[in-house]
């Protein structure tokens, strides 16, 4: 159990004590004013920094407002017991005590990824899906016409300078096209080789048709 853990938990010990306190001082009707009045503030707030900013924190605009409404009712209990004395650092002390205790016998949750990390893992599979289907159009209704216009048109895109997604689909197209050159006209993929791979091979493979 690490030491972060155990201060979190310790802390929750002590703010759930400290907010109900809070209760007891305010009354069941104050303590809810309190609670909805924080919560109406804060929900709409957080809303929309989760809207504006990408690299927020993986809580909804609700759960931040909860948060933030029963922090507020912590601090007059919290500021109650510590005019308490010992008694009131008694009683922080035990319910730290008990949510770390009761920390030690629940399982320790995996780490769920952020919302940055699931939109870049949704936009890396469409990417990979709008690849493979580019990749399966080429397998192979294309004539060797056709996919001697593919292997130019590649070869332009990696000319130009494509990024490293961009690069890695069009070596796959190249790939197939390659294969498709060889086992449809292996004589004239062999010419077009032994010619030193031209970046136009329509000549060496079109003397055979497709």
């Amino acid at each position: 159990m690490s030491v972060q853990r155990v201060v979190v938990a310790a802390g929750l010990g002590a703010g759930t004590v400290g907010a109900l306190t809070g209760v007891l001082l305010l009354g069941p009707m104050g303590a809810s004013l309190l609670l909805g009045v924080v919560f109406l503030i804060v929900w709409p707030l957080a809303a929309v920094i989760r809207n504006v900013v990408d690299d927020t924190p993986d809580y909804s605009a609700i759960t931040v407002a909860g948060l933030a409404a029963v922090g507020v009712l912590c601090l007059p209990g919290l500021v109650r017991l510590v005019a308490d004395g010992a008694f009131g650092a008694a009683t922080l002390l035990v319910g730290a005590v008990v949510f770390v205790l009761i920390d030690l016998v629940v399982p320790e949750r995996r780490e769920r990824p952020t919302r940055r990390q699931r939109r870049i893992r949704r936009l890396t599979e469409e990417q990979f899906l709008q690849d493979e289907a580019l990749i399966a159009s080429l397998q192979c209704p294309l004539s060797i016409s056709e996919l001697c216009d593919v292997w130019v048109e590649t070869a332009g895109q990696l000319a130009m300078g494509a990024d490293m997604r961009d690069r890695q689909a069009v070596a796959e197209v190249r790939r197939i096209c390659l294969d498709e050159f060889e086992r449809r006209n292996p004589v004239g993929f062999q010419r077009w080789l032994d010619a030193g791979a031209p970046p136009d091979p329509t000549t060496y493979l079109m003397a055979r048709g497709s």
